[in-house]
């Protein structure tokens, strides 16, 4: 099995937390001959990995720091990433995706909720939960119910930093699930504090415009048959496995703008998301969901991660996240102030210096911090393999209580690495606040990219690049002659 997402990046930055940035031989931390690998396999379309940061070697904010500091000079650790996402002021402009109610995920769900609330960053409460799991009793006594999680969360949040941020689909709805949360007088406290959001669920990156898929036994099967549609029956079909499928949501133009105004006329105390996916007609959907007073939208690209995607999606469906980040790009150049936070497949400081530099609020990520979350002894092998549907490696876990608390150590570990870096690469231009970053600090190997996002090519001499800024000057000048 193939598999090319980061695990082993992923395992070592939840192990071993802000050690695992620089390129280290061992686990005794003696340092690498080789240094840190920069190279990877031919890809099918352009990432934010072909773009680069580029620090100047003229740093006027950086004196301009030292002299607010007096009696040293500005570090990386100078550097402030704060930020406000969705009406949450967060540490770090880095978010937990709204993770839904997959096994693997579920039962680690509450550590990570610890642990985002520990630093300091937004915590998302994915669909299907309640209804799978649970709202406040366990349906499995393995699986943590709704309320556990979002209360693992908000029990141990930080006063003024953080939030949550919940989904609600066709089958939480026949559950009446926002209702609950809204009336629930556990959570009133924490919704008169402003720290819950209410999240539409209006597409996914990985299988942009098909519902939420997921494999259950029969047993499963039948409890779920009067909420979802499942194939084949589980009543008079034995398989082995049965599909349960939910629905995806139906939207027009009118509909989403009428969507988003009566959440918030009727959860007036709660934030109002989006989470869509990399649809070609995004443009309109961020400036619907603008002017319906949305808080932040949620753009994931096609490389949005989910277990349960059809292959054929994966590969062929939507536009990458570099496409979405250009429409959050274009999208600010018409003067939208929404918060926009890009995701799919964006997990270290790069991505996230990138993304917020060229427009986003932030970046969202969901599987790095499953895999935080199991980086335990021989946890490489065991989820490159996708062992966890393995009845041994079952048995294992149960036996040494695997996950444990120890989860919540990995996953700050991972998140504090993810900081560290995006404050190392602001300092590097020159720069001590994340606000500041322009398009400026970035340049493109690629001519398209740099055309994208009015970057420099890299390998364009500056000669060239003033010629045809003349150009274009003259141009423009002879067209207009009476513009100043």
């Amino acid at each position: 099995m193939n598999v090319d997402y980061p695990i082993k990046e992923i395992i070592q930055r939840a192990r071993l937390g802000r050690k695992s940035i620089y390129p280290f031989k061992n686990e005794k931390f003696k340092f690498s001959i080789f240094g840190a690998t920069i190279y990877q396999e031919n890809k099918r379309f352009f990432t934010l990995d072909d773009i680069i940061i580029t620090p100047p070697q003229f740093t006027p904010l950086r004196l301009k720091k030292a002299i607010e500091l007096v009696n040293r000079e500005p570090i990386y650790h100078d550097v402030e990433t704060k930020s406000e996402i969705g009406g949450f002021k967060t540490s770090i402009p880095f978010i937990q995706s709204s993770m839904g109610s997959q096994d693997d995920w579920n039962i680690v769900s509450v550590y990570s909720a610890k642990a985002c609330a520990k630093k300091g960053v937004i915590y998302g409460i994915g669909e299907n939960v309640a209804s799978t799991w649970g709202y406040d009793k366990r349906i499995n006594d393995n699986q943590p119910c709704f309320i556990e999680r979002i209360l693992s969360y908000l029990d141990n949040c930080k006063e003024d930093l953080g939030g949550v941020v919940i989904q609600q689909n066709e089958e939480d709805a026949f559950d009446e699930l926002w209702n609950k949360i809204y009336s629930d007088k556990r959570l009133d406290q924490y919704i008169q504090e402003g720290k819950i959001a209410f999240e539409i669920k209006a597409g996914q990156g990985a299988k942009a415009g098909l519902g939420g898929e997921k494999i259950v036994d029969r047993m499963t099967a039948k409890r779920l048959k009067d909420k979802y549609i499942i194939y084949p029956d589980p009543d008079s079909v034995d398989a082995e496995y049965y599909e349960r499928h939910s629905s995806p949501d139906i939207f027009t133009e009118e509909i989403l703008y009428n969507r988003i105004r009566k959440i918030k006329n009727d959860y007036p105390r709660v934030k109002v998301w989006l989470k869509t996916g990399p649809y070609r007609d995004l443009d309109c959907v961020i400036d619907i969901a603008s002017k319906a007073g949305a808080d932040c939208v949620v753009i994931d690209g096609k490389e949005g991660g989910t277990g349960m995607s059809p292959t054929i999606a994966l590969q062929d469906l939507g536009l990458p996240a570099l496409a979405c980040l250009k429409k959050i790009y274009d999208a600010r150049k018409r003067g939208v102030t929404t918060s926009l936070v890009l995701s799919g497949r964006l997990y270290n400081g790069s991505h996230l210096v990138k993304a917020v530099g060229l427009g986003a609020s932030g970046i969202a990520a969901g599987r790095a911090f499953l895999i935080s979350s199991y980086a335990y002894p021989l946890s490489e092998k065991v989820i490159s393999s996708n062992l966890y549907s393995n009845p041994i490696i079952r048995a294992i876990q149960k036996i040494l209580r695997i996950p444990n608390e120890k989860s919540i150590q990995f996953i700050s570990n991972y998140i504090e690495t993810v900081e560290i870096e995006t404050k190392m690469l602001v300092s590097a231009v020159g720069k001590y606040n994340i606000k500041d970053l322009k398009n400026e600090d970035f340049a493109s190997f690629y001519k398209e990219i740099a055309q994208m996002f009015q970057i420099k090519y890299i390998y364009e001499s500056e000669m060239i690049e003033k010629h045809f800024e003349k150009q274009l000057f003259d141009d423009f000048k002879n067209i207009y002659p009476n513009k100043s």
